[in-house]
């Protein structure tokens, strides 16, 4: 198998060779599905990313959230962490770290439970995700989701997290296996042009 630098780098070409039209149409399906699903539908909290270069565009899809009157907040790094902050308006964005709009500090939120889109470089049908290199995505949610662990500490079913974590690619992003880690979180749904695919 391939070592992830060079499937990093492979992945990337492919979607930066992607027509601005290519984006657009894809995206557009993409977010069809996303707003159909039971997932977007019967969720009050989403956890989303503004698109940087040719990652799905995600903003109809907080459109009808905020038309839906949902709660939506925006990730902003610090340092080696990320926090997110809740935003009503695309304007409450500006550019931040490695160019990404992020979020004005005015609303910080720390939800256990809600719907999470994850960007990445490429997924498998498995759940795995190759993200950017950085482990942001990783740190955050280690420790949030991990059920087994919190029940092995006797911590509360109360307390356990419920971040259900949505991978958003095109299709030319779904390798067959994707090389893992030990603290590479997978996640629970993955949503292309072609639909929505639960974790195997």
């Amino acid at each position: 198998m391939m070592e992830k630098k060079e499937i990093r780098k492979q992945y990337k070409m492919l979607r930066n060779k992607m027509s601005e039209m290519e984006v657009k149409e894809k995206s557009d399906r993409i977010c069809q599905n996303i707003i159909s699903s039971n997932l977007f539908q019967q969720a009050e909290r989403i956890l989303a990313y503004a698109p940087l270069g040719n990652e799905v565009d995600i903003r109809p899809v907080i459109e009808e959230g905020w038309r839906q009157q949902k709660r939506i907040v925006f990730p902003k790094v610090f340092g080696d962490t990320m926090r997110y902050f809740e935003i009503s308006s695309f304007s409450q964005l500006k550019e931040g770290t490695f160019h990404v709009m992020e979020p004005v500090e005015t609303n910080p939120v720390d939800w256990e439970e809600a719907l999470v889109f994850v960007p990445g470089v490429a997924f498998d049908r498995q759940g795995n995700r190759m993200g950017y290199g950085k482990g942001y995505y990783d740190r955050f949610f280690e420790g949030k989701t991990q059920v087994e662990v919190a029940q092995e500490i006797q911590i509360s079913q109360a307390q356990v997290s419920r971040l259900e974590k949505v991978g958003v690619a095109y299709e030319l992003q779904v390798a067959d296996q994707l090389p893992t880690e030990e603290n590479d979180l997978p996640v629970e749904y993955l949503v292309t042009e072609k639909g929505v695919w639960k974790r195997q």
